[in-house]
């Protein structure tokens, strides 16, 4: 199956996006960091999401990661996380 079938994996996928965009935005503004920030997302707005959302939520932050980990700054506001999970998927 394609990413571009499964749309409540891509919604997922964008929602992790935009919390990461959120948390970005909050921890320049307020200059701290919460531990609890991604634990709080994931029990108030995603675990009640179908198992696709959730999938593509967790794909999206995990990309994130490993793209930073690998010393790459990523802009969020011009990050195709879809592209980036397609790619990934094609390489499976």
């Amino acid at each position: 199956m394609s990413l571009q079938t499964n749309r409540q994996y891509l919604q997922g996928a964008i929602g992790g996006r935009e919390f990461l965009r959120r948390t970005q935005a909050s921890l320049q503004l307020h200059r701290q960091f919460e531990p609890k920030t991604f634990r709080w997302e994931y029990q108030l707005y995603v675990q009640d999401k179908s198992p696709e959302y959730q999938a593509g939520f967790l794909d999206a932050i995990g990309a994130y990661m490993l793209i930073t980990l690998e010393g790459v700054l990523v802009d969020l506001y011009g990050w195709e996380v879809l592209r980036v999970l397609e790619s990934a998927n094609r390489k499976k």
